[in-house]
Formats: C-alpha cells, sequence, structure tokens
C-alpha cells in the first residue's frame, strides 16, 4: 500500500515540473508533424540533375537577398555547394544519420562531414609537421615591422587653417634642438608610443598617419603628417624590421593552422571520392549557357558566396 503511495505521488509531482510539460508538448507536436508530413522521401538512385529550375531558383534566391543577380562565378560557386549539399546527404541517408533526426538537408551535410573533419584532424602533429607547415607558409607568419614614435601635435580644431603652417614651425624648432615638452596642443593622444605596429598605430591616430609613419625612412622630425585631429609633428624613435616568425613564438596557431587544414583536405577529398560515384549534370539557364555542364570533379575548400552577400 505504502509503495503505491509513494509511486503515486512521485508521479503526480512529475506531472507538476515545467521539464515535463515541456517534454510532452514537444512529443506530441512530433507526432503531429510525422502524421500531417508523411514519413520523408530520400532521393535514390545515382543520378544527380542539376535541372534549370534548380539553377534558376539558387539565382533568384541570391537576387531576393542580395539586390543583384549573381555573377557567372557567384552562380558556379553556389551551384557547385549545391552539388556537394545533394551527394553529402546521399550519403549521410546512406549511412543512417538521418534516422530520428527531423534536420533538413544541410544539417545532413554538416553532420557526415564533421565525422570525415574529425578523422581528418585525429592526428596530433609532431615537430617536424609543424616546422614543414611553417616553412611552407612562413608569409603568413611574419612577426610585423614595430616602431615607437614620438609626437607633437598642431590642432585643427584650435587652430583651423593655421594647424598646418603651425605644425612646420615645430618641425622646425625640434630639429634646431627644441624642446618637446610643452610645445603644441594638448591632446588626449598619447605625446610617445613605444614599439608598436603598423596596426597598432593606425588604431590611435588613422591608417593615413600610420602608413606615412611607416614608410618614412629619414632621421630627425619629419611631417607635417595629417590625422583627424590635426597635423603632427613626428619623430621615429626606434624601428624593428619585420621578420619570419620562429615556431616557438607561435607554436599554438601553426598547430591549429595545420589542423583545419588536414580537416580541409579531408573535406576536399571526401568530396572528389564521393562525386565520382554519381552522373552529375548541370543544366545552366540563359544567361549561363554554355558554362561547364558537369561538376568539378576535384573541389577545394573555399569560400563560398553566400545568399545576401
Amino acid at each position: 500500500m505504502g509503495g503505491g503511495s509513494g509511486v503515486a505521488g512521485l508521479v503526480k509531482r512529475a506531472t507538476r515540473e515545467p521539464l515535463v510539460h515541456f517534454l510532452a508538448i514537444g512529443l506530441a507536436l512530433f507526432i503531429a508533424y510525422g502524421l500531417i508530413r508523411g514519413p520523408d522521401e530520400a532521393p535514390s538512385g545515382d543520378a544527380i540533375l542539376i535541372s534549370e529550375g534548380r539553377v534558376n531558383q539558387l539565382a533568384e534566391s541570391f537576387l531576393l537577398l542580395s539586390g543583384r543577380p549573381p555573377s557567372r562565378p557567384e552562380l558556379e560557386s553556389l551551384v557547385d555547394d549545391f552539388i556537394s549539399e545533394e551527394v553529402a546527404y546521399r550519403e549521410a541517408v546512406a549511412m543512417g544519420l538521418d534516422a530520428d533526426d527531423t534536420i533538413v538537408r544541410r544539417r545532413m551535410r554538416q553532420k557526415l562531414e564533421f565525422l570525415i573533419e574529425d578523422d581528418a584532424a585525429s592526428t596530433e602533429p609532431i615537430e617536424a609537421d609543424l616546422e614543414k607547415w611553417l616553412a611552407a607558409n612562413a608569409s603568413n607568419y611574419r612577426v610585423p615591422e614595430r616602431r615607437a614614435i614620438r609626437q607633437v601635435m598642431a590642432s585643427a580644431d584650435r587652430r583651423n587653417t593655421e594647424a598646418q603652417p603651425d605644425a612646420k614651425a615645430f618641425i622646425a624648432q625640434l630639429n634646431a634642438r627644441g624642446d618637446p615638452f610643452g610645445m603644441g596642443d594638448s591632446t588626449m593622444l598619447p605625446a610617445a608610443m613605444p614599439l608598436t605596429t603598423r596596426e597598432g598605430v593606425s588604431s590611435l591616430f588613422g591608417e593615413d598617419f600610420a602608413a606615412a609613419v611607416f614608410a618614412h625612412q629619414g632621421s630627425g622630425w619629419f611631417g607635417p603628417v595629417a590625422s583627424a585631429y590635426g597635423h603632427h609633428a613626428v619623430l621615429v624613435m626606434e624601428t624593428l624590421p619585420g621578420r619570419p616568425a620562429e615556431l616557438a613564438e607561435i607554436r599554438d596557431k601553426v598547430r591549429a593552422d595545420w589542423i583545419e587544414s588536414r580537416r580541409d583536405a579531408g573535406r576536399d577529398n571526401f568530396h572528389a571520392r564521393m562525386r565520382k560515384r554519381y552522373d552529375i549534370r548541370i543544366e545552366w539557364p540563359d544567361p549561363w549557357s554554355g558554362r561547364p555542364e558537369t561538376a568539378n570533379p576535384d573541389p577545394k575548400t573555399q569560400r563560398t558566396p553566400e545568399v545576401g552577400e
């Protein structure tokens, strides 16, 4: 008696839980959706036809969201991405990855590609792998040039049209061994910056100012260099040239990039193998007629233009 009462009490308490209500509603909606929609119909067979209607649909979707028709390379890229999506979807369905899953075809492609990528990236790189990768991609890992500067500003707000000639006067005084302290207008900008990259200088003074500072090759005070705030007399106090990075400095980034390259290669190899299993034809509508009627047999990972860009 006591056992039955305990179970009844447990059931009664459970029915008051919001989570139980949520799960029950979700289950009811899922069952209703299945009854209304019926079983999923997966594409069958090895033939893939990218019909003229499908290509027009991709082009019209792009036009609707971006406000312009796609260029030829953009449409080709969208069609190529749709083919990869179709191939990956069919392979995912064949592997049973869609079981009890109502996510649309793009999610199916992602699930399959995640498996391929994880397998490709499961190997941990050794030192020789990282060194080889760094050597092959050295230009991507340069330590940028840095410069330490000092500046004296003639404010455009305070001096108006006199800002530039006043800055020229500052330069003459400073190169004649004048003292920069107390010279020029007060500002929230730093009077001096330690060794800083061009990007760091640009973040404070603007890109035009940074470009002029990093292009300067002489010694002494120079300018005037314009910024959004006025005109500046500038002194480059120290320059540290850019150089190739050492592996010890960027090991984590090189490792991450190496793993990502393995993921890309695994995905590309998978799509190349899978496309060989299908008879893929593309029907290009006007004005894109004359484009290749077969898919790229060796697709490479690249940034596919998204609709709306």
